[in-house]
C-alpha cells in the first residue's frame, strides 16, 4: 500500500490537499497542528496575508475541506506548482516561494510573510521521536543548503525564508525503533540529497536569468541597463537615437550575461563577498571589507579578467572608465567590494562593444 491514497488541488478554496492512506505521526514546526494526522493541505493564501488568531485560521481551512485531523501549510506560492517526488518508501510534498529570504543580523521582521519555502515528508520506516527531530534536523540542513546554493539575497548567506515550515511523518501503525536520520545514515541521506538537488533545480527555474543575476549581483538587469545607460550619457554617440543605444545595450547584455564563463565568474565575486563579509577570508578583516581597503585588490583583478574577457582590451579600458565614472559620483550602485567591481567590468565591455559597432568612443 502506497503512503498516500490520493493528491486533489481544489481550485474553488486555492488548496493542495494530500490524503494519506492512514494516520500518521508527525513532527512539524507549525503552532495548532495535530501530532496525528490523516491528511496534508497546502492552503494558498495572498501575499499581505494578515492573520491575528492562526490557531482559528487553521481550524476553518481544516473544516471547509472536512478535514479535521490535517496538518495546514500556509503559502503564497503557487500551489500548483508544487513538487511531488516518489521514491520507494518515502514521499516528499513541497510548495516553494524564495520570497522573503532571511540570514543572519536580517531580523526584526514586523509581522508573516507567507511565501515560504513549505516541505512535507513522510517515509515508511519506523521513526522513533528521537528520529523524527533528526530526520526533521536533516531536511533542514538540505532546505538550507539548497537556499545558499540559490544565493537568495541577503546580508550574508540565507538558509530560507521568513517563514519556511517543515513536515516530517511516519506511519502511527509502525514500532518506532530507529533513532536516527541524520545525513551519514541511509534514510537521512537519501532524503536530504532528494530535497537538495530538487530544491536547487526547481528553485532555478522559478527565478530564470533575471533573478540569478538578481542574486548574485544585486541587481536584475533592467537596473543594470540603466546604470549603462548613465554610463552612456557621460558620453554619447552623436545623432543616434537613445532609444535605439538603450535596446542594442539590452541586448548586449542578454548576450553578456547568458554566457556561462561570465555568469561563474559573478557567482564566484558573490562568494568572495561572502566570506569577506563574515570575515571568514583571513587575511581581510570585516572592517578591510566594509571600507573597501586599499590592500584588496582581488575586485580588480577578477573585473580586469572579466573585462578582458567579454571584450578585449577594449573591454578593460571601458572598465576603467566606469570606475572613474563612480569616483566622479556619476554612478553608485551600491554593491559590495566584489560584485561592484564585476558591474564596473559588465557595463563598461557593454559599452565598449557598443562603440566599437557604433563608432563611438570613451571620454
Amino acid at each position: 500500500m502506497g503512503l498516500i491514497s490520493r493528491v486533489s488541488l481544489d481550485r474553488d478554496s486555492r488548496t493542495l490537499i494530500i490524503d494519506l492512506s492512514e494516520p500518521y505521526k508527525f513532527i512539524v514546526n507549525l503552532p495548532h497542528q495535530p501530532n496525528k494526522a490523516r491528511s496534508i493541505i497546502f492552503k494558498h493564501v495572498s501575499k499581505d496575508f494578515n492573520c491575528s488568531n492562526l490557531e482559528v485560521f487553521y481550524k476553518s481551512v481544516r473544516s471547509k475541506l472536512n478535514r479535521e485531523e490535517s496538518i495546514v501549510f500556509l503559502t503564497a506560492a503557487n500551489i500548483e506548482e508544487y513538487l511531488h517526488i516518489t521514491d520507494n518508501d518515502l514521499e516528499v510534498i513541497a510548495t516553494v516561494g524564495l520570497e522573503i529570504p532571511v540570514c543572519p543580523g536580517s531580523y526584526p521582521i514586523d509581522r508573516f510573510r507567507p511565501s515560504t519555502i513549505n516541505i512535507a515528508v513522510l517515509l515508511n520506516h519506523p521513526l522513533s521521536d528521537c528520529g523524527l527531530l533528526d530526520l526533521f534536523k536533516t531536511i533542514t540542513e538540505a532546505k538550507s543548503l539548497a537556499a545558499t546554493e540559490l544565493s537568495l539575497r541577503c546580508n550574508h548567506r540565507s538558509p530560507g525564508t521568513v517563514t519556511d515550515a517543515i513536515a516530517v511523518g511516519r506511519p502511527v501503525s509502525l514500532n518506532p525503533s530507529i533513532d536516527f536520520a541524520g545525513m551519514a545514515t541511509s534514510i537521512g541521506g537519501r532524503v536530504a540529497s532528494i530535497i537538495y538537488s530538487s530544491l536547487v533545480k526547481y528553485g532555478l527555474s522559478k527565478i530564470g536569468l533575471n533573478g540569478f543575476i538578481s542574486n548574485n549581483l544585486g541587481l536584475d538587469l533592467e537596473s543594470i541597463i540603466d546604470i549603462t545607460m548613465r554610463a552612456y550619457s557621460q558620453a554619447p554617440i552623436p545623432g543616434v537615437d537613445e532609444g535605439r543605444v538603450k535596446s542594442i545595450v539590452e541586448n548586449i547584455l542578454k548576450d553578456v550575461l547568458l554566457d556561462p564563463n561570465v555568469q561563474a565568474i559573478i557567482v564566484a565575486a558573490r562568494e568572495l563577498d561572502l566570506h569577506a563579509s563574515i570575515g571568514s577570508i583571513p587575511s581581510i578583516s570585516v572592517d578591510d571589507f566594509k571600507s573597501d581597503s586599499v590592500r584588496i585588490i582581488a575586485d580588480e583583478l577578477l573585473a580586469s579578467a572579466l573585462s578582458l574577457y567579454i571584450a578585449g582590451f577594449r573591454g578593460l579600458l571601458g572598465t576603467y572608465w566606469v570606475e572613474r565614472l563612480k569616483t566622479q559620483g556619476l554612478i553608485n550602485a551600491k554593491l559590495p567590494v566584489f560584485e561592484d567591481d564585476i558591474l564596473s567590468a559588465i557595463v563598461g565591455s557593454t559599452l565598449s562593444i557598443l562603440y566599437s559597432r557604433m563608432g563611438g568612443r570613451f571620454e
